[in-house]
């Protein structure tokens, strides 16, 4: 699912979220190749921005990418945010030799994957144009943070001492060098009858000598311990008191989760071009392709890196890899507040947000005036207060809506 680049020490493919592919795996093997025309959401065009002359510009400046994904131009599929899963490598070593195989497998596992904050304020806007009434959805703010150094004990990008590497257990469902997803032979949900699970190197003499021409190695790398929905909590109510009045959305994806090991041949490298899959989708070959790529090909999905954000021990105490939530919170609201009234949009660097914090004063709320003279400030805020009640009740929102005052509400 994606474009070919050259990986070290093997030639390797780099997926591209926005390109289609052939992929066929299902379940934790699913891709996104649905086509699909997306970009940036519209500008935030509040008519209220007309009387706000006076405000703190909105910040401009955006740091270089720290990731894979463009997160200026950004894609959403069902409202959420698509990112770089899943890196491919292909190498005729890792077809027959269990040795280089492991190697390569062990590498990879050294790195970090990369956990995203993406917290994102939208509103409706509906424009009557002559007898019909448009709605478009506006992008208010879009902040998009890192997290990875966070899974690293020391904020050391040279540590991996906490990281497990772990083949999965006997009783688990999952792709075993198979098409379905199986438990172990002799085990039945949890009873595991007499046997102990294959190491990292058993598997990888097994996929090595397997005949089969297709086949995948999936290495898993997942974060343990994070608690997101303390965290979305927390963020949704430090946005909320600035008075915003849209829709919020947080979540937390994740980058580089995945990394696929493709057997070498031509088929499996017309199924990762990106023209290829283009020619089949649009010439409907793909109806063919898809049962014929599903059913020929054997995968392998047995070993995760667990990147543990916390470890929670039999005692249900907690030992952080670096900070809490509540501590990474405490540490950037501010920041976060900021950077939503500022209607910031981009990925927001810790080197940026530390520059935020050390303002001296939040922005002012968008759609209002701050000239510094209490007075002149009053008087315009029960002016743009009139302007606001008369566009609620002319939008149809009623008095209450109007009085309510706020920013980012739909109309």
């Amino acid at each position: 699912m994606g474009r070919a680049a050259r990986a070290i020490p093997a030639e390797g493919y780099h997926d591209d979220p926005d390109a289609v592919s052939l992929h066929t795996t299902p379940d934790d093997y699913t891709y996104d190749d649905a086509l699909e025309i997306s970009g940036l959401p519209p500008s935030y065009a509040d008519s209220e921005a007309d009387s706000n002359v006076a405000a703190q510009a909105p910040i401009r400046h955006v740091p270089p990418p720290t990731t894979r994904t463009d997160h200026n131009n950004p894609t959403f599929k069902n409202g959420k945010p698509i990112v770089c899963e899943t890196t491919t490598y292909m190498d005729t070593r890792y077809d027959t030799d269990p040795i280089s195989l492991e190697d390569i497998i062990r590498s990879c596992a050294q790195t970090a994957p990369v956990p995203l904050v993406y917290i994102m304020g939208t509103h409706k806007e509906t424009v009557k144009r002559g007898d019909k009434k448009e709605t478009s959805e506006i992008t208010d703010f879009r902040i998009v943070i890192n997290l990875q150094r966070y899974l690293r004990r020391n904020f050391d990008d040279r540590d991996t001492t906490a990281m497990d590497l772990v083949t999965v257990e006997n009783g688990e469902k999952t792709y075993r060098g198979t098409i379905m997803k199986t438990r172990a032979p002799g085990a039945k949900q949890d009873i595991e009858v007499g046997m102990q699970k294959a190491t990292l190197t058993e598997w990888c003499h097994r996929y090595c000598a397997s005949p089969r021409m297709l086949r995948t190695f999936r290495l898993r790398r997942v974060i343990t311990g994070f608690d997101e929905t303390q965290l979305k909590n927390r963020l949704e109510g430090v946005i909320r008191a600035t008075n915003y009045r849209g829709h919020i959305s947080i979540t937390f994806p994740v980058e580089d989760q995945n990394v696929d090991i493709y057997t070498s041949n031509r088929i499996n490298q017309w199924r990762l071009k990106t023209w290829v899959c283009w020619i089949f989708y649009l010439t409907f070959l793909w109806i063919f392709t898809w049962p014929f790529l599903f059913f020929a090909t054997k995968r392998y999905a047995i070993v995760r890196a667990g990147w543990p954000f916390s470890i929670t021990d039999a005692h249900g105490n907690k030992t952080y890899t670096t900070v809490s939530e509540e501590q990474w919170f405490e540490k950037w609201h501010v920041a976060v507040r900021r950077l939503a009234l500022d209607r910031f949009q981009g990925e927001a660097s810790e080197e940026m947000m530390s520059g935020v914090i050390a303002r001296p004063d939040d922005p002012p709320m968008p759609g209002t005036i701050s000239t510094g003279h209490a007075g002149v400030d009053n008087a315009m805020g029960i002016l743009t207060q009139g302007f606001q009640v008369a566009r609620a009740i002319q939008g149809g929102g009623g008095l209450g809506r109007g009085l309510q005052g706020g920013w980012g509400y739909d109309n």
